[in-house]
């Protein structure tokens, strides 16, 4: 009997710390709020201050409009879209995990703008405007890639598409590269993603909590399907890359302690069907690849978007 008790003590103990993670890591909270540059977490950004208000400010004031899209389940989407007139290219951008598009591209949307393109500033689900209340690291997320492009396309027919993504919205970009996307998409940028769900659950808990969470992702995995019809072990970057034929421009810090460097290496070696590129850039911690050395990957963005629109 005391063993019983021991036993069904420890799987619910187990299962309870399996809950903790699930909702720690997949159900939606607030989001960083990039209009406070003092608050804790946006203050990585102050040494950059100057150029991230100037796009602040950009993106305040450039006209644009609210666009909406409905997901493959039902989800209302939401994104702001900045025409530029007679424009053949629109870049459509992906934000990350728990952020938003006015942070992770708070200096790009002005510069693809400079460049001649229209862009699209994506809320994904689960964040900002956008329903849902589970993050899915990509899974879900890259289908709305396919939405919002097919949207783009009736919407605003253009010659060319671009996608792309910060961080978790990297993955999203990557991973919508398995899926049947329109021609019209020329290529795909990828900053400082992740190559699968599971392996940056891993990568955190190790780093975070000082665990092993491999032993513990089948019954996370379990609350997945169950309360979000999802499996983490479903895709990865890698997989999604193998016979992709879509160009991609992957970029990222060579100090980044959230996702490893060796992620996006992982996903440029997996590439054999298209042309790839990668820009790796040292002393440049989690998504800060652009503003550490700001002409240096602005030239590489230009080289590729320049490859895409010819």
């Amino acid at each position: 009997m005391i063993f019983f008790i021991i036993i069904s003590a420890f799987i619910l103990l187990i299962l309870a710390v399996c809950f903790y993670f699930f909702k720690v890591a997949f159900i939606r909270r607030k989001i960083c709020n990039i209009e406070n540059l003092n608050s804790r977490a946006n203050r990585p950004l102050l040494p950059y201050r100057e150029i991230v208000e100037k796009g602040m400010e950009f993106n305040r004031t450039q006209p644009h409009q609210t666009l909406n899209v409905k997901s493959f389940d039902g989800l209302n989407l939401f994104a702001d879209y900045y025409e530029n007139k007679n424009s053949d290219t629109t870049m459509i951008l992906f934000h990350g995990y728990r952020s938003s598009g006015k942070r992770d591209f708070c200096c790009a949307v002005q510069m693809y703008y400079e460049m001649g393109m229209n862009v699209l500033l994506v809320d994904q689900r689960s964040h900002s405007r956008s329903e849902g209340k589970l993050i899915t690291f990509g899974i879900k997320e890259r289908k709305d890639v396919v939405s919002w492009v097919d949207l783009i396309l009736q919407k605003f027919p253009v010659k060319n598409i671009i996608l792309g993504g910060m961080s978790m919205g990297a993955t999203t970009v990557l991973l919508s590269a398995g899926l049947n996307l329109p021609q019209n998409v020329k290529g795909i940028i990828a900053d400082c993603g992740f190559t699968s769900p599971r392996e940056i659950i891993c990568e955190v808990a190790r780093k975070s909590f000082r665990i092993n969470a491999r032993i513990l992702l089948p019954l996370i995995n379990l609350f997945c399907l169950v309360f979000g019809r999802f499996s983490i072990f479903e895709a990865s970057t890698v997989k999604a890359l193998k016979d992709n034929k879509i160009p991609v421009l992957f970029i990222h810090g060579n100090a980044d302690d959230f996702v490893p460097v060796r992620m996006t290496k992982q996903s440029y070696k997996a590439m054999e069907c298209a042309d790839k590129y990668i820009c790796l850039v040292d002393g440049a911690g989690h998504g800060f690849s652009f503003l550490v050395d700001t002409k240096r990957v602005r030239v590489e963005l230009e080289r590729f978007i320049t490859k895409c629109r010819s």
